[in-house]
């Protein structure tokens, strides 16, 4: 995923990078001057971390030499398969979370379920999900980034609100109020359009419905079930109430509408707050985040982020799984949720603070896309879009809406590829209609100590 961020490593920080060292497993045994060669992408782990990791990887195996190489995200693909189909291929490689899918089940990718990792178990769900296939682990989540709301301080304190809500019946309630102490005809206490698919589909999930399910082989929709029409009937309740953002548009104006003031509340990636002080640098200070609330904690949000996977091709594959083991364990993870991304498992929350510690927390409830290989040709055919948006402007009801976007889901997770498709699903984090989730420690500055976790 690309990120937009600054790094800095504290005392903690340099203490760790020294200390627990793992032990290599006992079937690698490289010989004189091998060579592991690790693939990332451009604006992933901060450099000075990568090289203390490979140091201790050097001292783990003297006659290894680990060789980095940073890909752009655009044009990864091609990359990856011409290096794979290489003479010497890559042995560690970082994709995408919605990337591991179409390699996987392709045969591409070394299967790592036997492999031991640490905090296996308590991995951030949507990315342990993205990097499995038919119950088999083929990517090592690495980090991760979810959307949180932003809301602006000083039009919550005008509407005499106190501390952020922790349910979505108190989320509305104090919707109502900003609504109240907000007369401007365009104002929205939350800013929510109507074809913001991945802040809508989280009231799915809340309510126990899903997308789409897979049986005998075959997929179907299942948006018009019971309870995902109840989850859609709350966000379309929810959203009545709360915004007057436009029906046939999508996130991409969080940022304005928040630095306005034509909305006290948007639903982003953490690192949005920072670009709203960037561009309106008075708000700063009146910024604040915490998670998306749901019926009963947190609602369920939909996880970006990255994983690490070892090519079929490899020739180092027990070395490049230690590689990775260490860069996923305890040690490192926790350096990475200080340099502001967020950590891959639910139990490092005390490596991070911030908004960082508040998307942790609100990944700790996550989701992703439904595991189809086909899943890209609903996300480009604007399925949901298109069902929330005639929700949204009454040109259908749920249940009308609902069974004509689970009759589409079903034709084309059911249709054979056409080979012109893209190989890997679309990164739709959405900031800009394709986008991924970014930590970032510049919004430290724009983030109150209020918010630490």
């Amino acid at each position: 995923m690309r990120h937009v961020r600054a790094f800095g490593l504290t005392t903690l920080a340099l203490t760790l990078l020294t200390t627990a060292c793992a032990a290599a497993p006992p079937n690698a045994q490289p010989g004189p001057s091998t060579t592991l060669s690790v693939w990332l992408m451009k604006e992933s782990a901060p450099d000075n971390v990568i090289s203390e990791l490979n140091q201790q990887f050097h001292t783990l195996h003297p006659n290894v030499q680990v060789k980095l190489t940073t890909l752009e995200w655009p044009g990864r693909d091609a990359r990856w398969q011409a290096g794979m189909a290489a003479a010497t291929p890559p042995d560690v490689m970082e994709m995408g979370n919605s990337d591991v899918l179409a390699y996987a089940s392709t045969g591409k990718l070394t299967d790592l379920t036997k492999q031991d990792f640490e905090n296996s178990d308590t991995w951030l769900t949507g990315l342990r999900d993205a990097g499995s296939y038919q119950g088999r682990l083929y990517g090592v989540p690495y980090y991760g980034g979810d959307r949180v709301v932003i809301y602006r301080k000083d039009l919550w304190q005008q509407a005499g609100l106190g501390d952020p809500p922790t349910t979505l019946a108190q989320l509305e309630a104090d919707a109502a109020k900003l609504m109240a102490a907000n007369k401007a005809t365009d104002f929205s206490a939350l800013y929510f359009p109507g074809r913001y698919q991945y802040a809508a589909l989280p009231f799915v999930l809340d309510a126990g419905g899903t997308i789409a399910t897979q049986q005998n082989g075959k997929w179907a929709g299942t948006l018009s079930s019971p309870k995902s029409q109840a989850g859609l009937r709350n966000w379309a309740e929810f959203v009545a109430k709360v915004s007057r953002a436009p029906a046939d548009k999508d996130e991409t104006s969080d940022v304005d509408a928040l630095g306005s003031g034509r909305a006290a509340m948007i639903i982003d990636q953490g690192v949005t707050a920072s670009a709203v002080a960037k561009k309106y640098p008075t708000l700063g200070e009146q910024l604040g985040v915490f998670p998306m609330p749901g019926a009963n904690g947190p609602m369920p949000v939909f996880l970006g982020g990255s994983n690490l996977v070892v090519p079929k091709a490899s020739r180092q594959a027990d070395l490049a799984a230690e590689w990775i083991r260490l860069l996923t364990g305890t040690q490192y993870e926790g350096l990475l949720g200080q340099s502001g991304l967020v950590p891959n498992s639910t139990g490092l929350s005390t490596f991070v603070s911030g908004v960082t510690a508040v998307e942790l927390t609100a990944a700790g409830k996550s989701w992703f896309t439904p595991l189809s290989t086909r899943w890209s040709a609903v996300d480009n055919a604007n399925v949901i879009q298109d069902m929330l948006q005639s929700i949204y402007n009454g040109r259908a009801t749920v249940a009308e809406a609902s069974a004509a976007a689970d009759t589409k889901i079903t034709q084309l997770l059911n249709t054979r590829p056409d080979p012109r498709e893209s190989r890997s699903q679309a990164h739709r984090m959405s900031v800009s209609g394709r986008t991924e989730p970014r930590g970032s420690v510049l919004l430290r500055s724009y983030i109150s100590g209020c918010l630490r976790a």
